[in-house]
C-alpha cells in the first residue's frame, strides 16, 4: 500500500532512521559500559595483586590477605573475591574457602606461557640543571635496603562463566608463586541490567518525541503548500485577480510561488480577453443580424404565397432568430463571467413564474401529464426577467428531451430560508459519462438529435450562471430510467401570513 500522506512519510522515515541510530547507540552504550566495567575491575585486581607479588611473602600471608579483602569490601556477594596461590612447581599454597561449587577449581590459574616478564627497577633521581651532588655531611642516614623486587609474568585476564554466574579473573606470577584472583561480575551485570531498563524506557520515548517532531516539521514544511492550495482553491472566474502572498515564504518556495502567480496572471489576462471578445462579438453582430432580419421579413412579405421563395425566406428568418437568441445568451454569459451581470433587486413571487411556466407546458406539450405542486407565494429577491428566463429554460429542456407521451412534474417549496424548485421529466436518462458536462456551453448529450431538437446548448449553462449570480445554485439531482430531475435553489424572503397554501395542478 502506497502512503499518500507526506507528513506520515516524514514521521515514518524519522522513526526508521532514528530507531536505527538509537538502537546502534544503545548497543554501543551497553557494550561500552561492560567494557569500562571490566577495565575498572582489571585495574582493581591488578592494584590489589601487584603489591603481593612484587616481593616474597611469609607463610600465612595469603589467608590474612583474603581476610583483609573481606574486611575492606564487605561480605556482599557482588563484591566477593576468590584467591588462589600456587608455587612455581604447581603446588597449592592457598585457595579461598568460599569457592563456589559451580566454578571448577581448574579454571585458575590462567596459563602464563605467553605472558611477558616485567621488572620494576629503582633508578636514582635525575638532577636538575645547576644542581650539585649532595655533600657527605648532607647525605641522609643510611636506611636498610628495600626487599629485592622480583621479576613478574603477566597479568593475564579472562572472564569465567559457569552455571549462570560470571567472574573476572586475573593471573600474575613471579619466580616463586602464581597468584590468581577473581571478582564476581554480578554487580556489573546488575548495573548493566539497570542501564538496559533505562534504555528500554528512554528509546521508545525518544522515538515518540522524534515522531511528534517529524510530524510538526512536516506540518511546518507543508504550511506554504497549504497556503498555495488554499489560494488556488479560492480562485474562480470572478476572482482571477487573487495571488499567493510571497513575502513570508521561505526561499525554497519563492520560485514556485512566483511561477504560480505568473501563471495566474496569464490566465486572468487570457480570460479577460476571451470575455471581452464574446461581449464585443455579440454587440458587433447585433446590427448585421437586425439588418438581415429586416431584409428577410421584407422579402418574405413580397414573395408569392406558398411559393418556394416564401418557404426559403421563412427558413432564413428562423435561422436569424436562432442566431439572435444565441448572441443574447452569449452576451449574458460573458457578463456573468466578468461578474457584471446586470441584476435588479425586485421582490419576485417565484410561484407565479412557475405557474406561468406550467401554462406554457400545457400549450407546448398538451399530450404530457403535468403535475404542479407549489404554494401561492414564495418570494425571492432578484431580477424578475432573468429568473423567468431560468424557469423557462428548465421547462423548455424538460419538454424537448422528455417522452412525447410522458410526464412532467414541477414542485416549488420553501425550506430553511431557501426556495427549492424541482422539475422532473420522464424520458431517456442522461448517460453517466455526460452528467458532469450537462452545464457546459454548447454541449448536448444526445448528439444524434442535436439538430432535430431545437436548442443551442446554452440554456442550462446560462440558467446556472443566472442562479449563481442570485446567490443560489442549479444542479442535476438524478437521471435514471424513472426520469431526470433538476433542482434549483434560491435565497428567499419570508412569505406573508396565509400565503403558503399549496397550489396543486393535476390535469
Amino acid at each position: 500500500m502506497m502512503l499518500r500522506s507526506f507528513r506520515l512519510k516524514i514521521g515514518l522515515l524519522s522513526v526508521i532512521l532514528s530507531g536505527l541510530l538509537l538502537g546502534g547507540f544503545a548497543w554501543f552504550a551497553v557494550a561500552a559500559l561492560r567494557r569500562v566495567g571490566l577495565d575498572r575491575m582489571d585495574r582493581e585486581l591488578r592494584a590489589l595483586a601487584d603489591a603481593q607479588v612484587r616481593k616474597e611473602q611469609p607463610a600465612g600471608h595469603w589467608q590474612r590477605f583474603e581476610d583483609s579483602l573481606r574486611a575492606l569490601y564487605g561480605e556482599s556477594p557482588s563484591r566477593q573475591f576468590l584467591v588462589k596461590v600456587t608455587t612455581a612447581e604447581g603446588r597449592l599454597l592457598h585457595a579461598s574457602e568460599h569457592w563456589p561449587d559451580s566454578l571448577p577449581d581448574q579454571v585458575l590459574p590462567f596459563p602464563l606461557e605467553q605472558a611477558p616478564r616485567t621488572m620494576r627497577e629503582e633508578s636514582p633521581p635525575e638532577m636538575e640543571p645547576g644542581e650539585h651532588p649532595p655533600r657527605p655531611f648532607d647525605a641522609p642516614r643510611p636506611r636498610p635496603a628495600p626487599p629485592r623486587a622480583l621479576p613478574l609474568r603477566g597479568p593475564v585476564y579472562a572472564t569465567i562463566a559457569a552455571a549462570g554466574s560470571e567472574w573476572r579473573g586475573m593471573t600474575i606470577a613471579n619466580d616463586k608463586i602464581t597468584l590468581s584472583m577473581a571478582m564476581d561480575l554480578s554487580g556489573l551485570r546488575a548495573e548493566i541490567r539497570r542501564f538496559e531498563r533505562i534504555l528500554l524506557i528512554a528509546v521508545p520515548l525518544g522515538l515518540l518525541l522524534i515522531v511528534t517532531g517529524g510530524w510538526l516539521i512536516g506540518h511546518m514544511a507543508l504550511r506554504p503548500v497549504n497556503l498555495i492550495a488554499g489560494t488556488a482553491g479560492s480562485i474562480t472566474a470572478d476572482r482571477l485577480d487573487s495571488r499567493i502572498p510571497a513575502q513570508e515564504a521561505d526561499d525554497e518556495f519563492q520560485r514556485l510561488i512566483s511561477l504560480i502567480n505568473g501563471m495566474l496572471e496569464r490566465l486572468e489576462r487570457s480570460f479577460r480577453q476571451a470575455t471581452r471578445f464574446s461581449a464585443d462579438a455579440a454587440h458587433e453582430l447585433k446590427t448585421p443580424l437586425a439588418i438581415l432580419q429586416a431584409q428577410a421579413e421584407r422579402a418574405l412579405q413580397r414573395a408569392a404565397d406558398h411559393s418556394i421563395e416564401q418557404k426559403e425566406y421563412a427558413e432564413q428568418l428562423d435561422e436569424i432568430q436562432r442566431l439572435k437568441a444565441i448572441l443574447g445568451k452569449l452576451l449574458l454569459l460573458s457578463q456573468a463571467d466578468a461578474g457584471q451581470l446586470p441584476l435588479s433587486s425586485d421582490s419576485v413571487n417565484l410561484a407565479d413564474t412557475v405557474r406561468a411556466a406550467a401554462d406554457d407546458v400545457r400549450i407546448l406539450a398538451p399530450d404530457r401529464t403535468l403535475t404542479v405542486l407549489c404554494p401561492h407565494s414564495v418570494r425571492v429577491v432578484g431580477d424578475a426577467e432573468l429568473l423567468n428566463q431560468v424557469i423557462e429554460n428548465l421547462v423548455s429542456n424538460a419538454v424537448k428531451f422528455g417522452e412525447t407521451s410522458g410526464a412532467i412534474g414541477m414542485t416549488l417549496s420553501e425550506a430553511s430560508g431557501k426556495a427549492v424548485f424541482t422539475i422532473r421529466n420522464t424520458g431517456i436518462p442522461i448517460p453517466a459519462a455526460d452528467r458532469d458536462r450537462v452545464f457546459e456551453r454548447f454541449y448536448r448529450a444526445d448528439k444524434s438529435r442535436s439538430r432535430e431538437i431545437e436548442g443551442t446548448g446554452l440554456g442550462l449553462s446560462l440558467a446556472r450562471e443566472i442562479t449563481r449570480a442570485h446567490g443560489g445554485d442549479l444542479v442535476l439531482e438524478e437521471s435514471n430510467d424513472n426520469g431526470t430531475t433538476f433542482r434549483l435553489t434560491l435565497p428567499c424572503t419570508p412569505s406573508p401570513r396565509g400565503s403558503d397554501k399549496p397550489f396543486n395542478s393535476n390535469p
